[in-house]
Parts: C-alpha cells; sequence; structure tokens
C-alpha cells in the first residue's frame, strides 16, 4: 500500500502537527522518530481512525482517504499495534489476537482459533497458553499479544507504536523478523520506536519529527544514531556524562529471605543511602515481582522488609507502610497503574502528599499551582500547566508526572520499574540526570531495567536476576556485560514473571 500524507495539521490545547509531509511505498519500512510530544502517536492515531485530523490530505494507493473510524481503517487494510494496549482482559489471549475475525459461521471454532494463537505467539516465542485470560498477563506478555493481535490480519498498512518498549532483544529480534518478511510480501509498515539502533538496522528510510514537522527524513543507511539524536533534539550533540563509581552511605533497604507465590527462591538484599541499584535480568526473571514484593504489592509468603534509620528499623508490610514512610514506586505500566486517567497534572502530581498544598484541611488552589508549577520547571515536563488533563501528555511527560509525585512526597526510598519505558532520549537522560541528583542528596533508589546498557550507564551496583532468582551482585567497578547476561540466562525458563 502506498501512502502519502500532505500538509496534515491537528490542534489539542496546543498544535501537535504543524503542516506534516510524508511518503511511503508499498514493501517497504519506514521509521517515524522524534522526541516525546513530536506528534508521532498523533499521527498513527489519525491514519488509524482514532481522532480525526482537522485539515490536510492523506492519499492510499492514489485516491484521497481519511478513516471515519477504526473498523473503517481496517477494512481498508491499516493495523494499529499502539503503546497504550488495546486488549480486553477478561477474554482469552486466543480471543484477543483472533477477535478481529474469528474462525467459525454458527459457532466459533475454538481448534482453528487456539491453532492460529499457538502459531503466532510461537513465533515471538512465549509460551502462553491460548485460553489464559489477558487480565493475568504482565506487561511484556501483554505487548506480545498486541503484537501477535496486528500480525494476525490481511493488513497492507502496519502503524507500530513503540511496538518493543517492553521486549528483550531476543523477542525484538523475532518481531523483526517478522517485520521483514511482511516488507518482503509488499506490506507497508510505519514503524515508530525509541530504540534508533533497531531502528536504522531495520528500517529503509527514517523521517525525523520535531514539533510536529519532519526536520529530516533519509534512508537509513546513510544516518547514523547521532546523527539522528542531533535532528530530533536540534542539538548538536547529546550524550550522557562518564559516570564514576559512587561511595554509597548507611543501608536504607533490607530486605531478607523475601519470597512470594511466584519465587522460586528466597531474595536478600541491601541498598544504600546515596545508591542507585539496578536490578537485570530476561522477561520472566522476577524483577517486577521483586519490586511489588518490597513495595507491598504483592503478599510476602516468607521473609522482611525493612527501612533503616539511624535510631530504628520499620518493618513494610503493605502500601500504606510504604508510602506512609516515604517509599514511592513508579510502576512498569503507567497507562493502567501509574497515572489517574481523567485528571489533571496538579492532581496527579501531588496525590501523594495532599497536606502540603493544604491549608486547615481544604485544598489551597494557591499552594498547589505553586507546588506544580515547581515541579514542571524542575523536570521540564511539556504541558500547558497543571490544570490540563494527564492523558493529553505524551507518554514521557506523563512519566516525568508520575516521578514529580515522589519528588513532591519527599521518598527516601524510590523503586522505578522500567523508569524509560516509551521515552526519547533526550527525556531519557532528563530522567537519568534527575535520578543521579536524587542520589547525591542521599535518597536509595532501585531500578528494574530491560535494557541492560540504561543500567550499565546509570547504576552502582547492578544485581542480576533469572527464573525468579537472584544470582548474582556486580559492583560498578567489575561491570562486565557478557557476564551480566550470562548470568541472565543461567537460569531461565519458559516460567513468566515480570
Amino acid at each position: 500500500m502506498r501512502l502519502q500524507i500532505r500538509n496534515l495539521r491537528k490542534h489539542y490545547a496546543a498544535p501537535v502537527l504543524r503542516g506534516l509531509n510524508l511518503h511511503l511505498d508499498a514493501g517497504a519500512i519506514h521509521a517515524i522518530v522524534g522526541e516525546n510530544g513530536a506528534g508521532k502517536t498523533t499521527l498513527l492515531k489519525i491514519l488509524s481512525g482514532l481522532t480525526p485530523a482537522d485539515s490536510g490530505t492523506v492519499v492510499l494507493d492514489g485516491a484521497p482517504w481519511a478513516a471515519k473510524n477504526p473498523k473503517a481503517a481496517q477494512r481498508a487494510g491499516l493495523s494499529l499495534c499502539s503503546q497504550e494496549l488495546s486488549l480486553i482482559d477478561n477474554l482469552s489471549v486466543a480471543e484477543n489476537i483472533g477477535l478481529r475475525a474469528l474462525p467459525g459461521r454458527l459457532r466459533l471454532d475454538r481448534a482453528t482459533l487456539h491453532r492460529r494463537c499457538r502459531e503466532l505467539l510461537d513465533r515471538f516465542q512465549l509460551d502462553l497458553a491460548p485460553d489464559q485470560l489477558v487480565g493475568t498477563l504482565n506487561l511484556a506478555e501483554r505487548q506480545m499479544v498486541e503484537l501477535a493481535k496486528t500480525l494476525n490480519s490481511e493488513a497492507r498498512l502496519l502503524l507500530l507504536d513503540e511496538p518493543t518498549s517492553a521486549l528483550n532483544d531476543q523477542q525484538a529480534r523475532a518481531l523483526h523478523a517478522m517485520l521483514q518478511k511482511r516488507a518482503n510480501n509488499g506490506v507497508s509498515i510505519l514503524y515508530v520506536s525509541h530504540r534508533l539502533n533497531d531502528v536504522l538496522q531495520l528500517c529503509d528510510h527514517v523521517w525525523v519529527l520535531r514539533d510536529g514537522k519532519v526536520v529530516h527524513n533519509a534512508p537509513s543507511e546513510q544516518l547514523t544514531v547521532a546523527e539522528v539524536i542531533r535532528h530530533m533534539s536540534g542539538k548538536e550533540k547529546l550524550a550522557q556524562p562518564a559516570i564514576a563509581a559512587q561511595r554509597h552511605g548507611s543501608v536504607h533497604l533490607s530486605v531478607r529471605n523475601l519470597l512470594t507465590r511466584n519465587m522460586r527462591q528466597p531474595v536478600s538484599l541491601d541498598c544504600h543511602r546515596g545508591e542507585i541499584f539496578g536490578l537485570a535480568g530476561l522477561m520472566g526473571a522476577g524483577r517486577t515481582e521483586l519490586l511489588e514484593a518490597i513495595y507491598g504489592l504483592v503478599a510476602h509468603t516468607s521473609g522482611r522488609v525493612e527501612l533503616l534509620h539511624a535510631d530504628k528499623r520499620i518493618g513494610l508490610t503493605g502500601v500504606n507502610d510504604a508510602v506512609k514512610h516515604g517509599v514511592g514506586m513508579v510502576p512498569e505500566s503507567r497507562a493502567s497503574q501509574g497515572i489517574f486517567r481523567g485528571l489533571s497534572v496538579a492532581f496527579n502530581a501531588t496525590i501523594a502528599q495532599l497536606g502540603r498544598v493544604a491549608s486547615r484541611h481544604l485544598l489551597s488552589r494557591r499552594r498547589e499551582a505553586t507546588a506544580v508549577d515547581a515541579l514542571i520547571r524542575r523536570l521540564n515536563v511539556k504541558c500547558e500547566g497543571g490544570d490540563q488533563s494527564i492523558e493529553a501528555l505524551s507518554g514521557g511527560n506523563q512519566q516525568k508526572v508520575i516521578l514529580a509525585r515522589w519528588l513532591h512526597r519527599e521518598c527516601s526510598l524510590l523503586l522505578l520499574d522500567e523508569p524509560t519505558r516509551g521515552v526519547d532520549v533526550g527525556a531519557k537522560f532528563a530522567i537519568h540526570d534527575l535520578l543521579r541528583a536524587l542520589r547525591d542528596q542521599g535518597v536509595c533508589i532501585v531500578v528494574a531495567s530491560s535494557e541492560l546498557q540504561e543500567l550499565l550507564a546509570l547504576c552502582d551496583r547492578i544485581a542480576v536476576m533469572s527464573a525468579g532468582r537472584m544470582i548474582s551482585t556486580f559492583e560498578r567497578d567489575s561491570f562486565d556485560q557478557e557476564k551480566i547476561l550470562e548470568a541472565a540466562f543461567s537460569a531461565h525458563n519458559t516460567t513468566q514473571m515480570a
């Protein structure tokens, strides 16, 4: 399917697309890259019928076209895999994947449905039962199901918005092989991603967006990651500083023999004040399970979690205890677990400590505005102000607001699960700088990430988990990527937990 976009415009509280022009040939994979808020997701929503454009023209195979709704887009041969997943929790994996074209005439042919589902999941090397409810899956598994749902069609134009944000490298390679095969068979693909190395390896052409416009485009072989970043940011250089080993303060978080229903072995660890402690591992390693157990979201079957202060030890037995004693958590899925939908940036940023913006138990709009404006400036949140709906912000800016929530609370311990998932390069570096600044102020930070390079750049120590077990811990002075990967694979099997 050949696609041409001419002078496309869209305005919400502020202009998002400002006369965008783009073209895509049949059988090609084109990347769209840009910082959060550049207009990438809005473009895909317009093409897939989720929102109308204000003006401009979309031409498919030589004929003007506008999707009135997602169903019309699907009939025209367009299929969207959204960054914010569109799965139905109380349906099975197979039912979600096959929902657009269920087999059978008078009744559902479950045998065929499950066979097709199994074939797709096998290509992703994902061991899920076709009849398992989607509501029981973790984020990475849900993203795989969303991808399988998108690929389970005869679409001629695939629209993929951050399709690998929750996947490990092996799963991303499996997806890319499938996409290349589709492109070789004449399918056109628009691929949105912040993983720039993947973009340059997979895609034929790259379109760089900034402030709602295309500022550069070129064949991928003519570009480097540094050049793409320069065009995205408008800056000549954007790089992280070299990080020296950090001296740790006293132990602040003590975990002893912690065990949950899904962990294979008890976990013990100590994290210090003024330290960034990383959790590495493959999907299913147990990183998310461990963070949720520390925070109190997952019940312990044995063991204890304690915060150590100069004169006392505080046992944490649940979320209320954790928040009361200065523990904040940024969850893996900001859309379903992190933000309060339909409410303002101000509410989302201050909800963890309303006492600071209240006077005599009544909310003070003046105090709230002062606190929120300071947080917006500190984290460089791109928004129209504290009154703007959180859902109107890009994913990266929503993530910054969740971080702002715990800055407002002045937490002494931060638990961060994939804190830069779906965040552009500039925002990722800004979040890293913020975490380093908090560390230098004595905050204890635990970070779980599927991006090993992120952990290597950010952390003072890295603990490696594999299949629910804590395998080994590496000090910054002895970081070794090959040995960390070896540890991550050492006990991993088909059990999916994180």
